[in-house]
């Protein structure tokens, strides 16, 4: 084989790998607590304003000292869907979620959430893992309205529509008031006319 073709089937296999095999999502980060490394983030990115989403937790011993993360084999921590509260802010806003392990797979958590307003939110751990006590605020990627994802046709976010409906309300307010401040003219201008008519 020539190399000038090898070279074309290296980049063509390397291309190819790029959508075979799937990636571990940049916006998911490790953050230590103790004695473990939680990997947070979202399940989907990105992640879209009013879509069906939730958070992507995985629960594992930290590396001994000494040892790369890659070294030896660590099995998720389970159990503490049962000790681990889980709660999301935006804003002034926040809600607890139960956490759900994933079938499957020791060590990993769940909470379905669909966010209805872009920008960015705030996952928050407290409570215990195996009886070690645990406090972690993580910000994870921001949320973003569909925009250019939309296709074939925009999707209006639910604050730009409660907005359009404000500004028509406001509308029809301003028209109800002109028409009846107008009919109440017209009435004046009827008795006035019907006075002069008598005084004549």
């Amino acid at each position: 084989m020539s190399p000038k073709l090898l070279r074309a089937l290296s980049a063509l296999l390397l291309f190819g790998s790029l959508f075979l095999f799937p990636r571990a999502a940049s916006a998911h980060e490790g953050v230590e607590a103790g004695s473990y490394l939680l990997t947070i983030g979202w399940v989907n990115e990105p992640v879209i304003v009013g879509q069906p989403n939730g958070l992507y937790l995985s629960i594992a011993p930290k590396a001994e000292e000494g040892h790369t993360e890659g070294e030896g084999h660590h099995e998720g921590v389970t159990g503490a869907e049962a000790t681990l509260k889980f709660t999301v802010t935006y804003g002034d806003v926040s809600q607890s979620y139960d956490l759900r392990p994933v079938n499957g797979e020791p060590g990993r958590y769940t909470a379905p959430l669909i966010p209805t307003r872009e920008g960015q939110y705030t996952f928050k751990f407290t409570g215990t893992i195996d009886g070690e006590a645990v406090e972690v605020t993580f910000e994870p990627e921001e949320v973003e309205a569909a925009g250019k994802l939309a296709f074939p046709e925009a999707v209006i976010s639910s604050a730009d529509l409660a907005a359009q409906i404000a500004a028509l309300s406001a509308q029809a307010q301003t028209t109800q008031i002109i028409a009846i401040v107008g009919a109440v003219l017209g009435l004046v201008g009827i008795g006035l006319g019907g006075f002069s008519l008598r005084r004549k």
